[in-house]
Protein backbone atom coordinates (compact mmCIF):
# COMPACT_ATOMS: atom_id res chain seq x y z
CA UNK A 1 0.00 0.00 0.00
CA UNK A 2 2.08 3.09 -1.32
CA UNK A 3 0.49 6.71 -1.32
CA UNK A 4 2.47 7.60 -3.35
CA UNK A 5 -0.50 5.51 -5.88
CA UNK A 6 -3.26 7.05 -4.39
CA UNK A 7 -2.42 11.38 -4.04
CA UNK A 8 -3.05 12.04 -7.92
CA UNK A 9 -6.04 10.21 -7.40
CA UNK A 10 -7.35 12.09 -4.54
CA UNK A 11 -8.31 15.30 -5.93
CA UNK A 12 -10.32 13.66 -8.53
CA UNK A 13 -12.48 11.40 -5.26
CA UNK A 14 -12.68 15.10 -4.35
CA UNK A 15 -14.56 16.23 -7.11
CA UNK A 16 -16.64 13.36 -7.28
CA UNK A 17 -17.44 13.88 -3.83
CA UNK A 18 -18.77 17.02 -4.44
CA UNK A 19 -20.63 16.30 -7.41
CA UNK A 20 -22.01 13.63 -5.90
CA UNK A 21 -23.53 16.00 -2.57
CA UNK A 22 -24.54 18.48 -5.11
CA UNK A 23 -26.57 15.94 -6.97
CA UNK A 24 -27.60 14.93 -3.71
CA UNK A 25 -28.88 18.45 -2.64
CA UNK A 26 -31.20 19.14 -5.89
CA UNK A 27 -32.59 15.61 -5.29
CA UNK A 28 -31.33 13.78 -8.03
CA UNK A 29 -31.24 9.67 -7.60
CA UNK A 30 -28.66 7.34 -8.99
CA UNK A 31 -25.61 9.58 -9.42
CA UNK A 32 -23.41 6.28 -8.18
CA UNK A 33 -19.74 6.11 -9.03
CA UNK A 34 -18.84 2.24 -10.11
CA UNK A 35 -15.19 1.65 -10.00
CA UNK A 36 -15.30 1.41 -13.99
CA UNK A 37 -16.49 4.82 -13.87
CA UNK A 38 -13.31 5.47 -11.75
CA UNK A 39 -11.23 3.90 -13.90
CA UNK A 40 -12.56 5.56 -16.67
CA UNK A 41 -12.52 9.07 -15.07
CA UNK A 42 -8.81 8.12 -14.19
CA UNK A 43 -7.82 7.37 -17.66
CA UNK A 44 -9.62 10.15 -19.08
CA UNK A 45 -8.58 12.82 -16.41
CA UNK A 46 -5.48 11.80 -14.92
CA UNK A 47 -3.82 9.73 -17.98
CA UNK A 48 -3.88 6.93 -14.98
CA UNK A 49 -4.87 3.38 -16.29
CA UNK A 50 -6.33 1.16 -13.56
CA UNK A 51 -8.36 -1.88 -14.17
CA UNK A 52 -11.43 -1.95 -11.82
CA UNK A 53 -9.67 -5.38 -10.29
CA UNK A 54 -6.75 -3.39 -9.30
CA UNK A 55 -8.56 0.32 -8.66
CA UNK A 56 -8.98 -0.33 -4.67
CA UNK A 57 -5.78 -2.21 -4.01
CA UNK A 58 -3.55 0.57 -5.69
CA UNK A 59 -5.30 3.45 -5.41
CA UNK A 60 -8.63 3.45 -3.06
CA UNK A 61 -7.17 1.43 -0.05
CA UNK A 62 -4.27 3.74 0.69
CA UNK A 63 -6.58 6.42 1.12
CA UNK A 64 -8.84 4.41 3.08
CA UNK A 65 -6.06 3.66 5.63
CA UNK A 66 -5.19 7.45 5.43
CA UNK A 67 -8.31 8.65 5.80
CA UNK A 68 -9.11 6.52 8.93
CA UNK A 69 -5.81 7.37 10.36
CA UNK A 70 -6.38 10.93 10.43
CA UNK A 71 -9.70 10.45 11.56
CA UNK A 72 -11.62 11.63 8.01
CA UNK A 73 -14.41 10.31 6.50
CA UNK A 74 -13.59 6.99 4.34
CA UNK A 75 -13.54 8.60 0.15
CA UNK A 76 -13.20 5.02 -0.74
CA UNK A 77 -16.37 4.66 0.41
CA UNK A 78 -17.71 6.59 -2.56
CA UNK A 79 -17.31 4.12 -5.29
CA UNK A 80 -19.30 1.00 -5.49
CA UNK A 81 -19.28 -1.88 -7.54
CA UNK A 82 -21.19 -2.53 -10.91
CA UNK A 83 -24.02 -4.12 -10.66
CA UNK A 84 -24.37 -7.73 -12.20
CA UNK A 85 -27.06 -8.55 -14.95
CA UNK A 86 -28.96 -11.10 -12.88
CA UNK A 87 -29.06 -8.22 -10.14
CA UNK A 88 -32.27 -5.75 -9.54
CA UNK A 89 -30.23 -2.83 -10.43
CA UNK A 90 -30.18 -1.83 -6.77
CA UNK A 91 -27.35 -3.94 -6.15
CA UNK A 92 -25.56 -0.23 -4.26
CA UNK A 93 -22.07 -1.28 -1.96
CA UNK A 94 -19.15 -1.51 -2.33
CA UNK A 95 -16.00 -4.08 -3.16
CA UNK A 96 -15.41 -7.03 -0.93
CA UNK A 97 -12.35 -5.76 -0.08
CA UNK A 98 -13.24 -2.53 1.16
CA UNK A 99 -14.90 -3.55 4.28
CA UNK A 100 -11.64 -5.49 5.82
CA UNK A 101 -10.44 -2.89 7.78
CA UNK A 102 -13.68 -1.99 9.41
CA UNK A 103 -14.00 -5.97 10.04
CA UNK A 104 -10.94 -6.13 11.20
CA UNK A 105 -11.54 -3.25 13.80
CA UNK A 106 -15.01 -4.72 14.65
CA UNK A 107 -16.73 -2.34 13.47
CA UNK A 108 -18.78 -3.99 11.33
CA UNK A 109 -19.64 -7.12 9.55
CA UNK A 110 -19.17 -7.31 5.97
CA UNK A 111 -21.82 -6.64 3.60
CA UNK A 112 -23.39 -4.49 6.41
CA UNK A 113 -24.73 -1.86 3.93
CA UNK A 114 -26.24 0.38 6.08
CA UNK A 115 -22.98 0.98 8.07
CA UNK A 116 -21.26 1.37 4.37
CA UNK A 117 -24.26 3.46 3.34
CA UNK A 118 -23.57 6.18 6.34
CA UNK A 119 -19.74 6.21 5.20
CA UNK A 120 -21.04 7.36 1.99
CA UNK A 121 -22.80 10.20 3.12
CA UNK A 122 -20.68 11.62 5.54
CA UNK A 123 -18.03 11.54 2.76
CA UNK A 124 -20.01 12.34 0.26
CA UNK A 125 -20.76 15.67 2.12
CA UNK A 126 -17.67 16.84 3.85
CA UNK A 127 -15.55 19.66 3.33
CA UNK A 128 -12.71 18.26 1.49
CA UNK A 129 -9.66 20.10 1.57
CA UNK A 130 -8.15 20.48 -2.80
CA UNK A 131 -4.45 19.32 -1.55
CA UNK A 132 -4.25 15.84 -0.35
CA UNK A 133 -4.34 15.91 3.59
CA UNK A 134 -1.84 12.87 3.60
Amino acid sequence: MVLDDARPVYPLLVKMARELAEDARNGKRGGWVTYDDLCKRCGEELSIKESPRTVFARRLKPIQAACLEHDKPDLAALVIQKPKRSDSGELLRPSAAWWEIYVSRSEAESEDVRFWFERYRVARDFDWPDEPFF
